[in-house]
């Protein structure tokens, strides 16, 4: 059975390019920044653990975010990430079985 878990996010090119989601006790930064180099996202999110973010930190640029992570979790290709039919509102969870959490 598939479990869904709601995101916010802040860039949007095709999908969220930067977003959190709860998991279990956890707040996770998934991130796909843009490369100057290829002028493309990349195709992979970096996820990171990080504490549970302020209002003022949600209120500028999320790289900040990823300056402020605990640690990185691991990456998974921006494919693998199911999200609900708007890309918008939620991810499916079961992508969490791959990693140590």
């Amino acid at each position: 059975m598939e479990t869904w878990g709601p995101i916010q996010y802040r860039d949007f090119y095709d999908v969220p390019r930067i977003f959190i989601v709860k998991y279990e006790n956890s707040t996770l930064l998934f991130d796909s920044p843009f490369d100057d180099i290829t002028d493309e996202y990349t195709q992979e999110y970096s996820v990171y653990l990080i504490h549970n973010p302020s209002k003022d930190d949600l209120q500028g640029d999320w790289k900040v975010l990823v300056s402020k992570a605990e640690r990185l979790l691991g990456r998974v290709p921006v494919s693998k990430v199911q999200f609900d039919l708007t890309k918008r509102k939620e991810i499916n969870l079961e992508i969490f079985a791959d990693f140590d959490i």
